[in-house]
């Protein structure tokens, strides 16, 4: 009796599926080339027509998007996005297109709930917006910049030698896919406004990666003129680059990755460089003496040297083989820690007195220069032999 009952059920479900099929198939066909009834997109009813009569009544009717704007708001501050100004437009054959196909695409399920929803009520075809990606991107990072908070990495500072820590802080940031991803889901009709939802920035530098820092294991000091404005300058920008790095163990630390490209753009200014055994004039003259400086503080905390090149004539600022110059992609000064504790680096300058400072921080039972074994304890014999023949401008602090 039930298996009567299920067989029964299925050849009447069978039967009210093909007979909706097939009274679709001749409502489809009746209408041919032309949209079904009662299929709208943004508002305007595009039943019965053909996709070339519906695009342009579209085209014809609806005011372009390049007047609007797409406004983002964060708590009391909003931004204005125009959409020309990130060549928004409306993708007509998309949405003409989707709205061809309503009652002839998909599953027989689809067509049939399509073809009856269309006798009872209207089926909306969203007209999308597009953007240049590009454009769109750019202006989103603009917007970004301007509403983002940076992280602040936990630092170490110096005290009359005493080493303290600084809590770092978390910074914020616009969610650029999250708000991208619902900029492109925007259509003809809609409400171009947006929450801004703020995602976290972690520091790179946190108060645990500092734990354990406590002493100085080698510092360096250099003079300079404070009369030489480009060369102040340079030394200034190139040293504040180096502050705050911390090395990891193992890690080769480069002096030209971390200081970047020396150029005008990067607020490099002409002053006198060292190139082949001459003084020229050049973008980022005193660099070098911040290599130099590092150099120094590194020889003293006793890391293994990667990569140093000398001047091609002495300078005046330390003793002759005891220099780091730096050129672009063709020198480096680069060093690893070889400790099994991360190490910090902190430079620093002052421009009236004319010196710039390295002072690298660690664990100093953990320093490769008080072991015999290490190539660094004659280095530290030449250091201290120089320590007591050079006088000013050069001083390093010997641990």
């Amino acid at each position: 009796m039930f298996k009567r009952v299920a067989v029964f059920s299925i050849i009447i479900m069978l039967l009210i599926s093909l007979t909706i099929f097939f009274g679709g198939f001749i409502l489809t066909g009746r209408y041919g080339d032309r949209i079904l009834p009662g299929v709208t997109s943004a508002g305007f009813p595009l039943g019965g027509l053909t996709p070339e009569q519906a695009e342009k009544l579209l085209r014809e009717t609806l005011t372009p998007p390049e007047g609007l704007e797409v406004v983002l708001v964060a708590e009391d501050r909003q931004w204005i996005m125009p959409l020309k100004s990130v060549g928004a437009y409306y993708d007509y054959p998309e949405a003409v297109a989707n709205a061809y196909a309503v009652g002839r695409s998909g599953s027989l399920m689809r067509r049939v709930s399509e073809l009856l929803g269309n006798k009872t009520e209207s089926t909306d075809i969203k007209l999308p917006l597009k953007f240049h990606s590009e454009l769109l991107k750019r202006e989103l990072e603009r917007i970004n910049g301007e509403y983002s908070i940076k992280p602040l990495n936990a630092r170490l500072l110096l005290d009359k030698n005493e080493v303290n820590v600084v809590p770092g802080k978390e910074g914020s940031e616009m969610d650029l896919a999250e708000i991208t991803g619902h900029i492109y889901s925007f259509s003809a009709g809609m409400e171009l406004k947006l929450a801004i939802t703020p995602k976290i920035v972690a520091p790179e530098i946190r108060e645990q990666d500092l734990s354990g820092l406590t002493d100085i294991l080698g510092e360096c000091t250099t003079l300079f003129e404070a009369g030489s404005v480009g060369r102040v300058n340079n030394i200034v920008r190139a040293s504040g680059k180096l502050n705050g790095k911390l090395v990891k163990p193992g890690e080769i630390f480069s002096f030209n990755d971390v200081v970047g490209t020396i150029d005008e753009k990067n607020g490099y200014l002409m002053a006198k460089v060292i190139a082949d055994g001459q003084l020229v004039d050049d973008y980022g003259g005193g660099v070098c003496q911040v290599s130099t400086t590092l150099y120094g503080a590194v020889l003293l905390s006793g890391f293994e040297i990667i990569e140093r090149y000398p001047h091609s004539m002495p300078v005046k600022y330390v003793p002759p083989g005891f220099d780091a110059t730096v050129a672009g992609d063709q020198k480096d000064f680069r060093f690893r820690n070889n400790l099994n504790r991360p190490v910090y680096i902190i430079s620093s300058t002052e421009p009236d007195q004319g010196h710039v400072k390295v002072v690298i921080i660690g664990k100093k039972q953990d320093n490769l220069m008080f072991d015999s074994n290490q190539q660094w304890t004659a280095d530290k014999a030449c250091y201290q032999s120089f320590w007591y023949m050079c006088p000013i401008p050069w001083r390093l602090s010997l641990p």
